[in-house]
């Protein structure tokens, strides 16, 4: 029988509830007399914590049981601005891992990461200038920093290169910018957690999971203003690993902007299976997202048993993206020019969607590869979708089985060109 781990209090090392206390110091010397003891279970008991970053160590749980609240506090200034694509830096989330192993956040407590008092007014309304054609202003401020980051700033929880990590039972909310981070980890399991974040939340994606493997994802609630999941490796080819073998299962997409493998597709993506979802009042369901800029062997992704409502287009893969969040402006299935193929082509090769129900959407399914990379081994099986336009397909080729579209205006199946799907019973 295994022995049950040691319990460390923050209270016993000095930790106070209340909004007048700053628990940044208690809280990692509870987390490093714990570390050096071989491991165990760092708690925090019901009420408010505030705090600074804090930094898990291997062998160490973070628990926090019912009615405790970890609220992120920036008096000191002590959080750093993260940044798609930069290497990993002390404070950049409020809860981070960093080369560690056996880690673990868990508890019926509420992670707070202070978003909508200390960050988001600013984010916004630099995301509103650069809509209205003021990039400028972004590449003034933030130089040799893409677009695609949205203003720099803190994550909530980040690990980077973790091996065997778990996240459970948890409630998110308020974050800075991204929710989870998983960055260069290894079998990590999140299981049990509610994410939560206003739709007007500036890139407040719910679980990114950028070059990592073996991430297994179950039983959780997403409700955001970006992406609800992302699967990333990359915007350039460098020693970046793929990700590969993810698992997201027996879960619930509230408003976001869906499951997406992309955009950053550089160092490749593997297997991705999306089994037993529910998807409601997205943007998107699932897709793939990559451009002739960031591209790489993509595929199989895998969606099973998947029912979707009142959501925009349910299934996209296109290979032409330029950061709509959704359908619109990627000219449907007007032809595009050849170009040459070059390091970063994509080739997305695997796009099995079987057992899938979706109604109250836009367009059925967006298809568009490239003219010199077509999207391969397209396979839908048993599925029905009731929207305002059918599947707009090209450069794509697979086979339809079983696939009943319901369109309001036009065909159930619209052809551009290059599109190679054969139509079977």
């Amino acid at each position: 029988m295994q022995e049950s781990l040691k319990v460390y209090k923050v209270s016993d090392f000095g930790g106070l509830c209340g909004k007048e206390h700053l628990n940044t110091q208690a809280i990692q010397e509870t987390i490093e007399a714990c570390y050096k003891a071989g491991g165990g279970i760092v708690q925090l008991t019901e009420g408010l914590w505030l705090s600074g970053p804090i930094e898990l160590k291997s062998g160490v749980t973070l628990e926090l049981l019912k009615g405790a609240i970890l609220k992120a506090d920036n008096r000191k200034g002590d959080f750093v601005n993260a940044y798609i694509g930069h290497p990993f830096a002390k404070n950049e989330a409020f809860i981070f891992a960093n080369d560690a192993q056996n880690i673990s956040l868990k508890g019926e407590g509420v992670i707070d990461g202070s978003g909508a008092e200390n960050w988001w007014d600013e984010a916004i309304k630099v995301r509103e200038a650069v809509r209205a054609g003021n990039g400028a202003l972004f590449e003034k401020r933030f130089p040799n920093v893409k677009l695609a980051n949205g203003m720099p700033r803190p994550w909530l929880i980040e690990f980077n290169k973790v091996q065997e990590a778990s996240l459970e039972g948890l409630s998110l909310c308020n974050s800075p910018m991204w929710n989870v981070v998983l960055r260069d980890c290894a079998k990590v399991k999140i299981e049990k957690v509610k994410i939560d974040a206003p739709e007007y939340s500036p890139n407040t994606d719910g679980i990114d999971i950028v070059s990592s493997s073996e991430i297994h994802i179950n039983e959780v609630l997403i409700h955001t203003g970006d992406d609800n999941i992302s699967i990333k490796s990359g915007v350039n080819q460098d020693n970046s690993k793929p990700s590969d073998k993810i698992l997201i299962e027996n879960s619930v997409m509230l408003s976001g902007h869906g499951i997406s493998v992309g955009s950053e597709t550089a160092n490749g993506i593997g297997q991705v299976e999306v089994l037993k979802v529910k998807f409601k009042d997205g943007e998107n369901g699932v897709r793939i997202k990559s451009a002739r800029d960031r591209g790489n062997k993509i595929g199989p992704l895998i969606v099973d048993k998947v029912e979707m409502d009142n959501v925009q287009t349910p299934i996209l893969v296109t290979l032409t993206y330029a950061g709509q969040s959704g359908a619109a402006g990627l000219g449907l299935v007007d032809p595009l020019d050849k170009e040459e193929i070059s390091a970063t082509t994509p080739y997305v090769k695997g796009v099995r969607i079987t057992n899938f129900k979706a109604q109250n959407a836009n367009i059925a399914a967006l298809l568009s590869g490239l003219p010199e990379s077509h999207v391969l081994e397209v396979y839908f099986e048993n599925v029905e979708i009731e929207s305002k336009l059918g599947i707009q397909a090209r450069y794509v080729e697979g086979t339809l089985v079983n696939t009943h579209v319901l369109a309001k205006e036009g065909e159930g199946l619209v052809r551009g060109p290059e599109a190679y799907l054969k139509e079977a019973r």
